[in-house]
């Protein structure tokens, strides 16, 4: 058992930090939060009602901290828009995500070319134009200089200013002095 009578909250509108040591448990609550995992007892809620697994799917997105093993398509493009109506406006969406994130040179490339940052930013992407109300990010800054770290940081905000939650699980400090959390 890693965890005895947690309780946790956390807001829309906000982007809450998870920091511990290693092994502490902080991705597998986020997989849990998700939906990717099931606790072993307890309830996790949403919006103050007891959420099934699928539901947490449904309103929760997961950034792995191994981007590596997260994208299928053949892609960037097609990563970003995986699962969505492909309206004009998502389209545009997705236009200015690639570039805001500096991966729209890449938007045919597959996947796999991608450098580690370049993926972490992709990811984040894929989880902003999801739609869904809840972001979780392990480690969302692995392979990210300060540049980048910024960009991210300023479309996380500009997520909770929409009321979305934000929850990045994270160790470096640099970090959430970007988010100022």
């Amino acid at each position: 058992m890693i965890w005895e009578d947690l309780r946790f909250a956390a807001w829309p509108g906000q982007i809450t930090a998870i920091t511990g040591r290693n092994g502490a448990g902080k991705t597998t609550l986020a997989k849990i939060i998700a939906g990717l995992e099931r606790p072993s007892r307890g309830d996790i809620c949403i919006c103050g009602r007891r959420s099934s697994t699928a539901q947490r799917r449904f309103h929760c997105w997961y950034s792995s901290n191994d981007t590596g093993t997260q994208f299928f398509t053949n892609s960037v493009s097609e990563e970003l828009l995986l699962g969505l109506k492909k309206t004009e406006i998502v389209l545009e969406r997705a236009r200015e995500l690639l570039k805001q994130f500096a991966l729209y040179e890449y938007r045919n490339a597959h996947p796999a070319i991608l450098s580690g940052g370049q993926k972490q930013r992709l990811s984040i992407a894929c989880g902003i134009i999801s739609g869904r109300e809840i972001l979780l990010l392990d480690e969302p800054t692995s392979g990210l200089d300060g540049g980048n770290m910024r960009i991210i940081a300023d479309a996380l905000r500009h997520e909770t200013d929409k009321g979305k939650t934000v929850l990045v699980i994270t160790h470096d400090e640099d970090w959430r002095l970007y988010l100022q959390i």
